[in-house]
């Protein structure tokens, strides 16, 4: 019988996720399971980690040691020199501009439609014409790619996304297309969309990264024209790319099985999923979300929530049924009780679950307690259900 096809899926929630994810790889290359995977899937934070690993040939301990200094450095003094140390900050201010007139322009000839009350074929005409102008001023520099240019120059260079450095492991980072609401993934085959199709030019490492972990409410969405074949058909599109969270924040739908190439990008059928997931777990209640801002923040985040609670559904399902052999889910915010084995030092819930999403420097004890838990779980987890991987 030949071994199992094991997908490994890193879940998003920026350095929280990375050290938690580190905690993960731990367990799973102490246990030799790592080296056994055949397609690693990574979202926003874990799209980090996942490519840090995956491109490049270092031993785990010299990987684990450069994600520790990642995290204490944090990426946000990264961003910043790249923002306003470099020629990308006139770039920003002039993008920003063109992309507001624009806005501005395309809003007072939709208005002028209404106002003059003209025939459908006039209004649609007009309409035509606004998204014209909209689309001559895409936002070419922003923040995210001022954060690309920091991925580059600290820790990608040029590398492509087709240059794995671990032998027989494919690679996906998720994102989201804003236009056609769908999923957009980078891979070391291919990327692209389903709706678009398949990216011409492989796109550099720096740029999936970048674009994975473009968490929409600091980080503006990467903005571009791209070309695409689909069907044998080359076309030029306009592309506003954001975190892969928006779309799938456990990163395991490019290995589910039942998709077809045909209609997907980055299919990756795997029998065994392990998806480590960064989230919080169950809300603790306290949440008061009355004014404008809280409520939108609270119906983002509850649609986020049971989005999630569909995947890890899916996934009881599909084992249940015998679509995949079986996954595993080390989950950083469940509950302590619910482990089927609980280590003497366990790192508990309530002392990381709280700990920000943001690239902000992180203490050593911060780093040793999420990895810590990470670990642990996972190796509970393999122990229990899968010690035979």
């Amino acid at each position: 019988m030949s071994p199992p096809k094991i997908g490994l899926a890193l879940s998003g929630g920026g350095s929280r996720a990375i050290a938690f994810h580190l905690g993960c790889l731990r367990a799973l290359h102490d246990r030799g399971v790592l080296d056994k995977v055949t397609v690693l899937s990574g979202v926003s934070g874990g799209g980090v980690i996942a490519a840090l690993y995956a491109y490049s040939d270092d031993s785990f301990d010299v990987f684990a040691s450069r994600i520790e200094a990642l995290l204490s450095r944090g990426m946000i003094r990264g961003i910043a020199r790249e923002t306003f140390l470099s020629p990308e900050m006139p770039k920003i201010l002039l993008a920003t501009c063109l992309c507001g007139i624009a806005a501005v322009l395309a809003r007072a000839l939709q208005l002028l439609a209404g106002v003059l009350g003209l025939a459908k074929f006039q209004t649609k005409w007009l309409g035509v014409v606004a998204e014209h102008i909209l689309d001559l001023a895409p936002r070419f520099a922003s923040f995210t790619t001022a954060f690309e240019r920091h991925l580059v120059r600290s820790y990608f260079g040029d590398r492509r996304m087709d240059a794995v450095g671990r032998n027989g492991l494919s690679v996906v980072i998720n994102a989201a297309e804003l236009r056609t609401e769908t999923a957009f993934r980078y891979g070391s085959v291919e990327s692209g969309c389903w709706r678009f199709g398949r990216l011409v030019e492989t796109p550099r490492v720096a740029t999936a990264v970048a674009a994975s972990a473009a968490f929409p409410a600091l980080l503006p969405a990467l903005d571009d024209y791209l070309t695409f074949s689909r069907n044998g058909v080359e076309a030029k599109h306009r592309v506003i790319i954001t975190d892969g969270g928006v779309y799938d924040n456990l990163g395991v739908s490019c290995m589910l099985p039942g998709r077809s190439s045909e209609f997907s990008t980055n299919v990756f059928p795997a029998d065994f999923i392990i998806a480590c997931d960064a989230g919080q777990g169950m809300p603790s209640g306290a949440r008061r979300p009355i004014f404008w801002m809280s409520r939108m923040l609270a119906t983002v985040v509850t649609i986020h929530r049971r989005t999630q609670t569909l995947t890890q559904n899916l996934l009881h399902r599909m084992a249940a049924n015998g679509e995949i052999q079986g996954f595993l889910m080390p989950y950083l915010g469940q509950s302590d009780n619910a482990l089927p084995v609980r280590p003497a030092d366990l790192v508990k819930r309530e002392h990381v679950v709280d700990y920000p999403t943001n690239f902000s420097p992180m203490s050593k004890n911060n780093i040793d307690l999420l990895s810590k838990r990470g670990e642990q779980l996972t190796r509970c987890l393999v122990a229990t259900y899968a010690s035979s991987l």
